[in-house]
């Protein structure tokens, strides 16, 4: 072979080393992509909206200790990356099921907000990546209706949060809120109105033994009897139920997180004199702030609806001082702030200036007012304000009724605008024990209130009748002829 030959062969040894390092690289990467793409495939996390359902309808069932015997809806939401599925139970009363779905619908759009900032932040961090795609997030909801003979309907909202991670669904993090209601109004309760003083006491000795019983040592976490205790933060999440009481426990409390919410019930044998036999439909804390709001000139129509619409939907009262000639075209409003638990009381028949009358004529102010009223409502007014704020003792004395004045004069009569007549009554710094005059007349008081009730709740305020903010104020009851303005 000669010099040439021997070179060519050469060349086509090499060319065919090339050729199989190149098939290999090629059969590589073949083999990489496929491998890549088996493992995207291969997830337990769900693909389209059938897979999402399955997912969500066995997250349920696992829920099933927050649950109630009974009809439920089931809402699925399915999206990319956020998903939602919300388990409705029954509920025949309505101002409940508007108060749980405003619930859910806050809890939903948090979640959203929350999730979104995540994938944000997230999908900065991966910019690069040029197959980068978003985590899948699902949320589970679960609302139950708890009802017991003692007055009470108990609502609970579970919720758990989902997220991907490595490729499978798990969860981020589980969480419980109860709220009780006044079977018969409808209103918000608290432990105070449906517990003796000593309930949390109870409550202790009971879970101590509880836990102790049913659970391992090494199942309870460490520190768990810091949430069994008679302290302030414990206990407050409840359902009341026709034989006693479920208590509900946040994650990583008593169990480790891993074990979620859990719930335990108190027999009502064993909640003793804890329960109280019959519900407070109104309690009062005399150790916290309180302020009266008030209203003239009514019954009015459609701004005093509202009035009234805003004092039930936040479960509070007011104090009326009603004209004697305006009840029988308003009666209506009348009975629905009666039957609300505020105070009636009168503001004379026509609005005179009774200073300037003669005592049979204010009398007659007196007795006309008095028997429209109780025409409504079955019983005479409570309190008597007079017209202008003009009076004398032969006047109080005449009233046979507490004489009530007021603390923070609003203007509303004048301003006739609702963000200046809120501002009137934030001015004044301390409300406590003050009386606040409006007039229910005004749709611009109608807007004020709906700006003050929950302002002055939000700032600790309780909202009492002008009678209640006497007795808890003075440790008296009110006096008939005495003038009150302020405490």
């Amino acid at each position: 072979m000669n010099r040439e030959q021997r070179h060519m062969d050469r060349i086509r040894k090499k060319r065919k080393r090339h050729i199989i390092l190149f098939i290999i690289f090629i059969a590589v990467l073949i083999a990489t992509v496929c491998i890549g793409l088996i493992s995207y495939i291969s997830t337990n996390v769900y693909q389209n909206e059938d897979e999402f359902r399955e997912y969500a309808d066995d997250e349920l069932k696992k829920t099933s200790q927050f649950s109630v015997r009974g009809k439920t809806k089931i809402d699925y939401e399915y999206g990319r990356p956020i998903s939602y599925v919300i388990d409705y139970g029954v509920c025949d009363n309505e101002s409940i099921a508007v108060f749980r779905d405003q619930k859910i619908k806050e809890i939903k759009e948090k979640y959203q907000q929350d999730k979104n900032a995540e994938e944000e932040s997230r999908a900065k961090r991966y910019e690069d990546q040029r197959n980068y795609r978003p985590l899948e997030h699902a949320l589970i909801l679960r609302s139950s209706v708890y009802e017991s003979d003692k007055g009470v309907i108990s609502l609970s909202i579970y919720e758990s949060e989902n997220s991907e991670r490595k490729k499978d669904m798990e969860q981020d993090a589980s969480m419980i809120y109860t709220y009780q209601f006044s079977a018969k109004t409808g209103k918000i309760l608290i432990p105070q109105q449906i517990f003796s003083e000593k309930y949390k006491e109870i409550c202790s000795e009971f879970f101590m033994k509880y836990f102790r019983k049913n659970y391992k040592k090494d199942e309870l976490k460490d520190g768990w009897q810091d949430y069994v205790t008679a302290g302030e933060n414990n206990f407050n999440k409840y359902a009341l139920t026709d034989t006693g009481v479920t208590f509900f426990f946040d994650e990583g409390t008593v169990l480790d997180e891993s074990r979620g919410v859990i719930s335990a019930g108190i027999p009502e044998a064993d909640m003793g004199t804890g329960l109280r036999n019959k519900i407070l439909e109104r309690y009062i804390d005399p150790t916290k702030p309180m302020v009266a709001l008030t209203y003239d000139d009514g019954p009015g129509g459609g701004a005093e609806t509202r009035i009234l619409e805003c004092l039930r939907k936040n479960g509070d009262v007011a104090t009326f001082f009603y004209l004697g000639s305006r009840v029988a075209g308003n009666s209506a409003n009348l009975k629905t702030a009666y039957d609300l638990g505020c105070q009636i009381g009168t503001h004379t028949w026509n609005h005179p200036v009774l200073t300037k009358l003669k005592p049979e004529q204010i009398q007659k102010q007196f007795d006309d007012t008095n028997a429209a009223i109780k025409a409504v409502t079955g019983e005479d007014p409570t309190a008597f304000r007079p017209s202008y704020g003009e009076t004398n003792d032969t006047i109080n004395k005449m009233s046979a009724m507490p004489v009530i004045m007021w603390t923070v004069d609003t203007l509303d009569w004048k301003s006739r605008d609702g963000k200046k007549i809120f501002e009137e009554v934030k001015k004044m710094k301390n409300l406590d024990g003050k009386i606040i005059l409006m007039h229910s007349i005004y749709d611009s008081t109608a807007d004020a209130t709906e700006l003050i009730v929950p302002w002055l709740k939000e700032n600790g305020y309780q909202l009492v009748t002008v009678s209640e903010m006497i007795k808890y104020k003075t440790g008296e009851d009110p006096q008939k002829g005495q003038v009150y303005r302020t405490f």
